[in-house]
């Protein structure tokens, strides 16, 4: 066998083991992100349910606020009633 020959048989061996190798470890990289998929989907819904119920009780921080933000505008507004009227200041003339 030639040395062109042996070069040659080697390097297509070489090709076809590195080929092999790396198809195998595209593969299994490929199949750990498919396991991971339904686990990181599971979080993802976790933390929208987290957010909404945040959502939800700072909603109901602001209507409580809101409520007792009017209760003081009409317990204010039975003490002292608000008109269009402006008072002015007298200046003193000099």
């Amino acid at each position: 066998m030639s040395t062109a020959s042996k070069v040659t048989l080697g390097a297509s061996i070489l090709f076809a083991t590195g080929a092999f190798i790396f198809i195998n470890y595209s593969q299994q990289t490929e199949r750990a992100a498919l396991r991971q998929g339904p686990i990181k989907d599971a979080a993802r819904q976790l933390a929208k349910k987290q957010e909404q119920q945040e959502k939800s009780a700072k909603q109901k921080a602001n209507e409580l606020e809101q409520l007792q933000q009017n209760e003081l505008k009409a317990k204010y507004l039975k003490v002292q009633p608000l008109n269009d009227e402006i008072i002015r200041g007298v200046d003193d003339e000099k």
